[in-house]
């Protein structure tokens, strides 16, 4: 039983004190997060490699030239929908530079992300006395401190990415349609923010989805009215795109992101990069499992069927805890079967992002049960302790970015005062000079591998010498993914002469 009396089981100063180290830990270590984010939006130059790609596309988001049709050279494929571009375009008017304001935009998601979650947490709480309660606050607290502590957030906050904004979106929609239990109005809002989550990328459907099916069994009715509000707006808006941009939007959205498949990338994320998040991985199913065992609660001598049946009537009567619970579970459930998705080459820990933050708000739920059940809870908490103590302080240190400013300056001076166009697999350098992309040396690939682009016009500009010289970020023959075998075989003939730069990168240059 929950309440007060049941304080008294955790201890006079065990679960108490282990909370708060975790809070304090998190908050010192939450510091660092805070130091990157400022460091981040004050480097003038690549963190990511998507980064330079992102920032040609917002400079060409609002304009004739977005979500092009033509395979022409230059060759942009602007694979998100607009509304993260249309966010960043905005922020110049707080920070001009064009890649700090995209990662001005980052950082301020994830720390709405954070803020979606601790309020999850706590509206998902069962609630009690007072110390419960203020035990629940602490509760809602760390797992919104933790959501910005794990790697996958902290490393993604940090970019000019689509990818953040996109997950803050989907956690403010969950939160107000849990808010909502069901009512039309709260659900027609928390759906139109879902609908503008999946605007800036497109695969963020898990969020709206859920809030539909819980709102869908508490109230049928407004839940289809909310639905198709949601529908007719978010199908005018696909439809304006497609006649805006001549039917090339979804071609650039979802024919050009269709990639190669391998399960091997999925096995790769996960035991091959972000081994720092697995605490978390481990607590958060066993957190959804206690979770879902709690609402459908089965009597002695029930058969399941009628323990369903039973939970299905509840739901319709159901506190605003139990909804919530309820579309944390269906979220979590369909973010799980999303991560199929991180097979496609190309992917990256950001196809975790979704998974992680509405499992730590799982994580905080079953720590809100637990309050009164004094070995348990402190399992918990330890565990988190150890997970957050493996997570690294720091992603770019100081010195780092010192080291890079001066050899990146000179090498972007240096492409500012090419007479020809310059290729790059580092992009920002050629944004940050001036120099337009001509062709994203990932997805160029990628299509002309799968044979939807003709690289011909390509291999044909290299061999001619139609760059002033080329910048790869590997120096193997055929690259890391980024050249095709005639792409690559052009290059180095046309370009044979080679300096190697800083930070892993080579400047290939034609014969004097």
């Amino acid at each position: 039983m929950r309440g007060d009396p049941g304080l008294s089981r955790i201890g006079r100063w065990i679960c108490p004190v282990l909370l708060g180290a975790l809070l304090t830990l998190l908050s010192i270590r939450t510091a660092g997060v805070f130091l990157d984010f400022i460091a981040s939006i004050r480097f003038p130059f690549e963190l990511d490699y998507g980064e330079g790609i992102v920032w040609q596309q917002a400079v060409l988001i609002p304009g004739p030239r977005m979500y092009g049709n033509s395979q022409d050279l230059p060759f942009i494929v602007f694979h998100y929908p607009p509304l993260y571009y249309l966010l960043a375009r905005a922020a110049l008017s707080i920070q001009p530079d064009f890649l700090a304001a995209g990662r001005l935009v980052s950082a301020v998601s994830a720390v709405l992300t954070a803020l979606s979650v601790a309020a999850l947490v706590r509206i998902s709480a069962r609630g009690g006395g007072r110390p419960i309660a203020r035990a629940e606050c602490a509760i809602a607290l760390a797992a919104g401190l933790l959501v910005l502590r794990l790697d996958t957030v902290h490393v993604w906050s940090l970019l000019m990415r689509v990818d953040m904004a996109a997950i803050a979106l989907g956690m403010m929609g969950l939160l107000l349609g849990a808010w909502a239990n069901g009512r039309f109005w709260g659900t027609t809002l928390s759906l139109l923010i879902c609908v503008a989550s999946v605007f800036t990328k497109q695969t963020q459907l898990p969020a709206g989805a859920a809030v539909f099916l819980i709102a869908l069994l508490c109230n049928p009715r407004g839940a289809l009215y909310a639905a198709a509000i949601a529908g007719i707006l978010g199908l005018g808006a696909l439809g304006l795109m497609q006649w805006l941009t001549d039917g090339g939007f979804l071609l650039n959205i979802v024919s050009y992101n269709i990639n190669r498949y391998s399960l091997r990338n999925v096995y790769r994320l996960f035991l091959g990069v972000q081994q720092a998040n697995r605490p978390f991985w481990v607590l958060m199913p066993i957190a959804a499992g206690a979770i879902l065992r709690g609402l459908f609660h089965q009597r002695p001598g029930d058969p399941w069927r009628r323990t369903i049946d039973h939970s299905l009537v509840r739901f319709r009567q159901a506190d605003r805890a139990t909804t919530a619970r309820a579309m944390l579970l269906v979220h979590f459930t369909l973010a799980s079967l999303m991560l199929l998705i991180a097979g496609k080459s190309g992917a990256s820990s950001n196809y975790l992002l979704d998974w992680d933050c509405v499992g730590c708000v799982l994580i905080g739920v079953l720590l809100c049960d637990l309050v009164g059940d004094q070995w348990r809870f402190s399992l918990v908490v330890t565990t988190l302790i150890v997970g957050v103590l493996i997570l690294p302080q720091r992603r770019i240190p100081d010195r780092f970015l010192q080291e890079q400013l001066g050899p990146m300056t000179a090498l972007v001076d240096r492409i500012a005062a090419a007479k020809k166009p310059v290729a790059s697999e580092a992009m920002t350098l050629l944004m940050r000079a001036g120099k337009p992309v001509i062709f994203e040396p990932a997805i160029a690939t990628e299509l002309a591998s799968i044979g939807r682009w003709n690289e011909g016009p390509l291999v044909d500009m290299i061999r001619s010498g139609g760059f002033a010289f080329m910048i790869t970020t590997n120096n193997t023959v055929g690259g890391s993914g980024s050249r095709t075998p005639a792409v690559d075989a052009a290059m180095r003939e046309a370009y044979p002469q080679v300096e190697d730069l800083t930070r892993g990168l080579w400047l290939h240059l034609p014969l004097q």
